[in-house]
C-alpha cells in the first residue's frame, strides 16, 4: 500500500528505508552543540547544551541566577562554529528587569577589565543617581562613568545578544510569548535561550501549578528541539530539599528530585542541574564556595561536583582553584 498526498512522492506505510536520506542529512549536518563555558561540566555532558530543555536549581544564595548570566555573557562573546559569528544568546527575566540584567553583566565585567572601574550591581542606582546629578550640573564625563563604561564593553563583546523582561512588557511571562522568543532566536541564527524561572511562567488559565510546570517543560522542550535551541531554564526547588542541600555533606549529588514538581523535569530534561552553598561553605576574599552538581545528563554520568567559587556583589564565578592558588 502506498500513502502520500497528491503532487508528493508517495512512500510506504513502513518508511524507514524511504526516510534514510532524512536521516543521513541529519547526521552528516549535525549541529554542534553549544559550550557552557565551564570545560568540567562540558566533558560530562559531552560537549555542551544541545536543542531542547536543560534545567538549574540550587538553595537559597548559591547564586542560580547569577550563573545563568553569566554563562549567558561568556557564551555570547563567543564565536560561533556553526556561523562564525557571536553566538546568539537571548535572556528571558521573568524576574529582574533587563536594566538590572545589564547591570549584572556589566559589574562582572568592570571587575575582570583593565582600564574600567569596578563597580557592585548593588549600587546601580547610587551610580545612576550621581550620573543624573553631574549631567545637570554640567560636570558629567562619560569616560569617568563605570557602569556606562562597562555597558559599551557589553555591547561590544556581545552584539547578538537579547533581553526580554516581564517589566517592560507584561506578557513575556505567557508560554506563548516564550514559545515565539523560542522561535525567532533560533530564526535569526541564535543558539541559547535562558528563562529565568519556570514557576513564573503563566501556561494557561485554569491550570495548577502542577499542570502549568507540565505544560511548560513539554512546549518548551518541543520548541527548543523544533527551532535548533538549548533553553536553559531556572526552576525553584522544593523548600525542604533545599535545606537538605545547604545542610548536605561536601560532594553529595542531591539528585534530581530536588525541584518543585520535580517528575517532569526529571523526565523531560536533557540535563539537569543543582547549584548547592553548603552552610559551612569555605570563603576566601570575596568569593564563598559552591559546588554545581550534574543531577540529570542523558549523555553521560554525573560525575563529581564541579567546585566553583561565587563572588555575589559582582556576580562572578571562577573555579575555586583559582581564588586559592
Amino acid at each position: 500500500m502506498e500513502l502520500g498526498a497528491p503532487g508528493r512522492p508517495r512512500t510506504s506505510y513502513w518508511n524507514i528505508a524511504d526516510t534514510m536520506p532524512d536521516y543521513l542529512d541529519s547526521y552528516e549536518n549535525a549541529v554542534k552543540p553549544v559550550p557552557s563555558t565551564i570545560p568540567e561540566l562540558d566533558d560530562l555532558i559531552k560537549g555542551g547544551f544541545r536543542p531542547g530543555i536543560h534545567f538549574i536549581g540550587g538553595n537559597t544564595g548559591a547564586g542560580k541566577t547569577a550563573l545563568c548570566l553569566w554563562m549567558a555573557h561568556r557564551m555570547a562573546s563567543m564565536t560561533d562554529e556553526e556561523t562564525g559569528q557571536p553566538t546568539g544568546v537571548t535572556i528571558i527575566s521573568l524576574e529582574l528587569s533587563a536594566a538590572e540584567v545589564r547591570a549584572r553583566m556589566g559589574s562582572r565585567l568592570s571587575k575582570h577589565l583593565e582600564g574600567l572601574q569596578p563597580f557592585a550591581w548593588a549600587d546601580f542606582e547610587e551610580h545612576g543617581a550621581e550620573c543624573k546629578a553631574k549631567i545637570a550640573s554640567g560636570t558629567y564625563n562619560p569616560d569617568d562613568d563605570p557602569v556606562y563604561c562597562a555597558d559599551l564593553e557589553l555591547v561590544s563583546r556581545c552584539p547578538n545578544m537579547r533581553i526580554v523582561d516581564n517589566i517592560a512588557n507584561s506578557k513575556a511571562n505567557d508560554l506563548a510569548c516564550i514559545l515565539n522568543e523560542i522561535q525567532m532566536t533560533g530564526a535569526a541564527g541564535g543558539r541559547v535561550c535562558f528563562v529565568d524561572y519556570l514557576q513564573c511562567i503563566d501556561a494557561g488559565f485554569g491550570l495548577d501549578e502542577t499542570e502549568a510546570m507540565k505544560e511548560a517543560v513539554r512546549k518548551i522542550n518541543l520548541a527548543g528541539i523544533r527551532y535548533g535551541v538549548a533553553v536553559i531554564v531556572i526552576a525553584a526547588v522544593n523548600r525542604a530539599k533545599g535545606s537538605e542541600m545547604r545542610n548536605s555533606k561536601k560532594g553529595e549529588n542531591p539528585g534530581a528530585d530536588i525541584f518543585r514538581g520535580s517528575s517532569w523535569i526529571e523526565y523531560t530534561g536533557l540535563t539537569a542541574m543543582a547549584l548547592v552553598r553548603h552552610k559551612n561553605a569555605r570563603k576566601t576574599r570575596n568569593y564563598v564556595e559552591v559546588e554545581l552538581c550534574l543531577v540529570k545528563n542523558r549523555r553521560g554520568t554525573f560525575g563529581e561536583p564541579i567546585e566553583l567559587a561565587y563572588d555575589g556583589a559582582h556576580g562572578d564565578f571562577v573555579t575555586w582553584d583559582e581564588v586559592t592558588n
